[in-house]
């Protein structure tokens, strides 16, 4: 039984971790998007995509039971992580760019460890803490340096407030989805999750008289494809790995390892965008990546 729960929490970390660098290709994906779609056009889309996606696969693979509270945790953590949270993470995208939403977003983690070891009763060890601060340290380190090169000062209030956002709705998002999928096959629960995220930003779309506004760039085929691609990233890279962590592994660790995005930022722009990656980020990265061994360890 010890060796299964070992093999589960090894599972959970690398699915984190996945998850951590398919986030950060869908990024950088987003936000070439987000020039020719709104926060809203995006987050939407996405989530009819990825809910065409997830019911064809939910669809071959069986459905299984879902209790109401299971059902409603989920729903509860899609509206809030997804139509909330996912579209204040979009909106801060297109004022900050990647690296320095991705900078904000690492304070998440600290939220979310804390409402964890407050609601859920988690308590990582010793090793686990010196790993998740040294995680912390390191990608904001890495992030750091391009703190002053990114936007003017009006862009980066409104990018700064979009972000908060994010962060508190998706840290709350996290730890209801935590409840809600802890008996529930973690594809279906994606599909829950997303299905709400859909319903949410539906309901929002019609309420305001902007939901045809929203879906107007996706007249253009070649965009729609590229959505559809950057969809499939997200939702089975990103939602559905994300969830996987967190079935198996505690809130703070799954957390943390997730936040490890920036880092695999770095190679892809160095190969995507050519950029030269220098030794100040270097030397971040590597703090961080000892951060993640100490996680792993504890």
């Amino acid at each position: 039984m010890a060796h299964l729960g070992l093999i589960y929490g090894i599972l959970g970390g690398f699915a984190a971790l996945i998850s951590a660098g398919a986030w950060a290709f869908s990024s950088i994906l987003f936000r070439k998007l987000g020039d020719e779609i709104s926060p809203l056009g995006m987050n939407l889309g996405k989530c009819v995509i990825g809910t065409l996606y997830l019911g064809v696969v939910v669809f071959f693979v069986g459905i299984a039971p879902v209790s109401s509270r299971a059902f409603l945790f989920l729903g509860a953590s899609g509206l809030l992580g997804i139509a909330c949270g996912d579209t204040f993470f979009f909106k801060a995208l297109i004022y900050l760019g990647p690296r320095l939403t991705l900078l904000l977003e690492t304070l998440g983690p600290a939220v979310t460890i804390i409402l964890a070891v407050i609601f859920l009763r988690e308590r990582p060890s010793p090793l686990a803490w010196t790993g998740i601060l040294l995680t912390l340290g390191g990608i904001s380190w890495v992030l750091w340096e391009d703190l002053s090169k990114e936007k003017n000062g009006k862009d980066r209030i409104a990018g700064i407030k979009y972000a908060i956002l994010f962060l508190l709705c998706n840290s709350i998002g996290i730890i209801l989805a935590k409840i809600g999928v802890a008996a529930v096959p973690t594809l279906q629960a994606t599909f829950i999750r997303l299905f709400w995220g859909l319903i949410g930003l539906s309901v929002w779309g019609y309420a305001t008289g902007q939901i045809k506004k929203w879906l107007v760039p996706f007249n253009n085929r070649g965009l729609l494809k590229f959505i559809f691609f950057a969809a499939f990233v997200a939702i089975f890279g990103g939602f559905w790995l994300s969830l996987l962590a967190l079935k198996y592994i505690d809130v703070s660790i799954a957390t943390i390892l997730s936040s490890t995005t920036p880092l695999f930022i770095l190679p892809m722009s160095a190969f995507i965008l050519k950029e030269k990656i220098s030794m100040h980020k270097i030397i971040g990265a590597v703090v961080a990546v000892a951060g993640v061994v100490l996680v792993f360890l504890g």
